[in-house]
């Protein structure tokens, strides 16, 4: 059952991700007032990127501590968990630029943060089919 803690993270990751990203920012940004959005985003981005984190480094443990699974994979976790990390920290310097009106950095580091996100669901989904074959 501990030899299957990394398969299910990655699944959850991958919940998440989708589920954030397709589901909850698009309706908050459709539903809720500007104002109110931002207050709602600004709190739940940064709790989005360190729950991956999270679960990332729980993978990574229970893979080089407990399994014993020496394999590629686990540069995947790493480099999810440090993506997540970047963004988790990230986050405060894209609220800054937003409220400064500065467009351009808003932009770069809000795209930053799109990009890790995606290559953290593909590198997750590239470490499910790892623990499926």
């Amino acid at each position: 059952m501990i030899n299957n803690i990394p398969f299910l993270t990655s699944i959850v990751i991958i919940g998440i991700i989708l589920f954030q990203s397709i589901l909850i920012a698009p309706a908050i940004n459709k539903l809720i007032n500007i104002k109110d959005a931002s207050i709602l985003l600004r709190y739940i981005w940064p709790k989005f990127f360190l729950i991956i984190a999270l679960l990332s480094l729980i993978a990574i443990l229970t893979m080089s501590l407990v399994t014993n699974i020496k394999h590629p994979s686990i540069i995947f976790l790493i480099i999810s968990f440090s993506l997540m990390v970047i963004c988790f920290f990230i986050t405060p310097l894209i609220n800054k630029a937003k409220d400064l009106g500065d467009k351009k950095l808003w932009s770069t580091l809000h795209l930053t943060t799109i990009i890790a996100t995606l290559i953290t669901l593909i590198l997750n989904i590239l470490n499910t089919k790892y623990f499926l074959n």
